[in-house]
């Protein structure tokens, strides 16, 4: 069960920690957005209408309440990390199995001042894991949510989280928010490609219909896309394509590329693959004023914390459990990007 007490005094310095951040140089100079699977949260109630059998006290691998205490501290430090000055102001997140977790995520102490709110709703995922977001109400305001499913033959995975809303930080800047997970590649590619490419396509019409109101409108797609930049699913169906010396209105650009190209991933499996992706439209670089984007790539968080070195120098993310508990973060790494705020 989750603390519910937390001492005043600890409260008071935290609150005073962060008063203090806030307080810098840099505040308010950007809108940070991050997103990060965080490797099966789960709770340890065992809910019939999900597959969560290996995340109860007794499964093969204990989940006990300390571990999830454990696993709710680690996450709130990595977005506690990621806060800097302030804190993030919309932050993407899957593998999630409820609003429960959420609940308490938020309510960890090292984030609790943050006062985050929550986007979140079930999807229809047999697994039970969900896609959700967190927003800091004092920089972004929501306006519409949607949960946009996608369908596939005999199979079920998550919808695709839609937040339209507007930066407070700005006169008023629209952005359109869109949180995938798309389907794994466990059944190999043959079998998983299809799905993927269905996940995409039903993106790629939502993104269609916001590009018809507005060729210029602020579009962030954040997620874990179980493929990479150059697959079919985002460089073909999604048509996103590497950060131009010339944005054009109406196009997609994966700011992931240029880091791909280096060789660098989220999450590792025989090597490193980068399926953890934010793509923003072309808007953001042709604004004189508000929010904009004037980088050439995305960032990827990866404090020494989250990785672990195996015996033969071999980095890859620290994980929570696979084979074990091992009692780390996440077996992916987050992406962010800051939008600078222009007056």
């Amino acid at each position: 069960m989750r603390k519910n007490i937390i001492s005043i005094y600890t409260f008071i310095i935290l609150t005073l920690n962060i008063q203090l951040a806030l307080s810098q140089p840099n505040e308010g100079k950007f809108f940070r957005i991050a997103f990060y699977n965080v490797e099966n949260l789960y709770d340890t109630i065992d809910d019939p209408m999900t597959d969560d059998q290996d995340f109860l006290p007794g499964s093969r691998i204990p989940w006990t309440a300390e571990r999830y205490e454990t696993k709710l501290d680690h996450l709130a430090k990595v977005i506690a990390d990621l806060s800097e000055s302030q804190p993030v102001a919309v932050f993407g997140l899957c593998e999630i199995e409820n609003r429960k977790v959420l609940d308490d995520l938020v309510s960890s102490p090292a984030i609790l001042p943050f006062g985050y709110k929550i986007i979140h709703a079930d999807s229809p995922d047999e697994r039970g894991i969900d896609n959700a977001m967190l927003y800091d109400e004092g920089q972004f305001q929501p306006l519409a949510v949607q949960h946009v499913a996608v369908d596939l033959p005999g199979d079920k995975t998550r919808n695709i989280l839609y937040v339209k809303g507007i930066s407070r930080k700005t006169k008023g800047d629209t952005l359109h928010l869109f949180v995938n997970h798309w389907p794994s590649r466990s059944e190999g590619q043959e079998v998983s490609e299809p799905k993927r490419i269905r996940a995409a396509e039903v993106l790629k019409s939502k993104v269609d219909s916001v590009f018809a109101g507005n060729q210029r409108a602020l579009i962030v797609i954040m997620g874990d896309l179980n493929d990479e930049p150059a697959d079919k699913s985002v460089g073909g169906v999604l048509q996103a394509i590497a950060p131009a010396d010339k944005p054009a209105a109406g196009v997609l650009y994966n700011l992931m590329i240029p880091l791909h190209r280096e060789g660098k991933g989220t999450l590792y499996y025989k090597d490193w693959d980068l399926f953890d992706q934010i793509i923003i439209s072309g808007g953001f670089w042709l604004k004189q004023k508000g929010l904009r984007y004037s980088g050439s790539s995305g960032n990827i968080f990866s404090p020494d914390y989250l990785l672990f070195t195996n015996k033969e120098g071999l980095s890859r993310p620290n994980r929570t459990a696979a084979k074990d508990y091992y009692g780390g973060y996440s077996d992916h790494l987050p992406v962010y990007i800051d939008l600078l705020i222009k007056k």
